[in-house]
């Protein structure tokens, strides 16, 4: 027997705060927000041309899951990511996102290869012309992808969780010079692998990428660490 009185129906639509949650998460993951930045709720209604109250809501949530930070004034600010806390999201990347790509090499069709690889062509014609927001952007659709094509949604909703902290920062490596390699780059290796569904070596192709770019900015996030 149903004693408890019904829930009632769900909205069919996004409310106005996850639509702003959503927004505001996407501007991170991108690194159009960048750390110390501040994020005050009325100057970013006015931007998104919504009122006060969902941007509030919005900002909270963001703080909740750790991708931003409150100031003494309660103001939402974009928080500097300590080196610590980045080198054990990059150890939980490569986990996480090395067993998509493994699973990835067994799903992936000729068509999903191309589209991957139609994607990092546009990435690497946006760093040579030095774009990095277009960079960014190819980097984060390159990657969500790869976990697409793994068809792995719970994975898929952590690994945003660890984007979204971290994404302000990797403006920095996009932007930083690196020395010019002389082999594929990793998403190339990733891209033959999934193509010959290759598992361990398309798991060894992301652990590469991260830990590539992590001696390029684990350095730079020591300098920063050390000049505040």
């Amino acid at each position: 027997m149903e004693l408890r009185e019904p829930l009632g129906p769900v909205e069919k639509e996004e409310t106005l705060t996850e639509k702003v949650y959503r927004r505001v998460r996407t501007a991170l993951v991108s690194g159009q927000l960048v750390p110390g930045q501040k994020l005050v709720h009325r100057n970013l209604s006015v931007e998104l041309e919504v009122s006060p109250t969902p941007v509030r809501e919005a900002l909270l949530r963001l703080v909740s899951e750790g991708a931003l930070d409150l100031d003494a004034r309660g103001v939402a600010w974009v928080p500097h990511l300590p080196l610590a806390t980045y080198e054990e999201i990059i150890e939980l990347r490569v986990d996480l996102e090395g067993r998509a790509a493994a699973r990835a090499a067994q799903l992936a069709t000729a068509q999903d290869v191309a589209s991957l690889k139609a994607i990092h062509d546009r990435l690497a014609e946006a760093r040579r012309r030095n774009d990095t927001s277009k960079a960014l952007e190819e980097n984060e659709r390159f990657h969500f992808g790869v976990i697409e094509i793994a068809r792995m949604p719970v994975l898929r909703r952590i690994v945003e969780n660890l984007w979204t902290q971290v994404g302000p920062t990797i403006r920095l490596f996009i932007a930083a010079p690196r020395p010019i390699s002389r082999g594929l780059h990793p998403h190339e290796e990733l891209l033959r692998a999934l193509a010959r569904h290759d598992q361990e070596a398309a798991r060894a192709a992301v652990e590469r990428d991260l830990r590539d770019g992590a001696k390029v900015l684990a350095p730079l996030l020591s300098s920063v660490s050390e000049t505040r």
